[in-house]
């Protein structure tokens, strides 16, 4: 998996996310993503940035609960993918702790294998997150209607796919 690693090669460069970054992801999820709940709920741009910056805050002082990060382009400065992790979430079933993604988004104008690569450098940065906090379970899952190569990804990354959820154990 080392051809995914993030390098200084990239045409883009990952950071935190900063309150002055939630205008831009807003930006790509509406242009990009929005359609995917469109018949099964209604976005609220006001909603979604709350909870952005809610998140921002907390990774800054708390930076052991919420991963929020982005790749901006090197050149443009544009956001092409951006993601989401948040940790503490129990099922009602088990006792170990997850890190569960809340989003993984690129813009989808990018080529296949740049979007390929900038999901797996997000998983890349959720597992290594995950190990070096001891959180046992990762947990990345899907709503879009064709995500078989998402988790084709996860799979190669060793996570067990389950319908649209892949599970990841031993992040310890």
């Amino acid at each position: 998996m080392d051809r995914y690693k993030v390098s200084t090669k990239d045409s883009w460069q990952w950071q935190r996310a900063r309150h002055e970054d939630v205008e831009s992801i807003l930006d790509l999820v509406h242009e990009n993503y929005e359609l995917e709940i469109d018949d099964i709920m209604t976005a609220s741009r006001p909603r979604m940035a709350y909870h952005l910056h809610k998140s921002i805050l907390q990774q800054t002082f708390e930076p052991n609960t919420v991963l929020l990060n982005l790749a901006r382009d090197r050149v443009t400065n544009e956001v092409l993918a951006w993601s989401w992790l948040e940790r503490g979430k129990y099922t009602v079933y088990a006792p170990e702790e997850m890190a569960t993604a809340e989003f993984i988004h690129t813009r989808l104008s990018l080529s296949a294998r740049h979007r390929i690569q900038l999901v797996a450098q997000v998983l890349m940065q959720w597992i290594e997150w995950c190990e070096a906090l001891r959180i046992p379970v990762l947990t990345s899952s899907s709503i879009r209607e064709d995500q078989t190569a998402f988790m084709r990804l996860h799979q190669q990354f060793g996570f067990k796919v389950r319908g649209s959820i892949a599970y990841r154990r031993n992040c310890e």
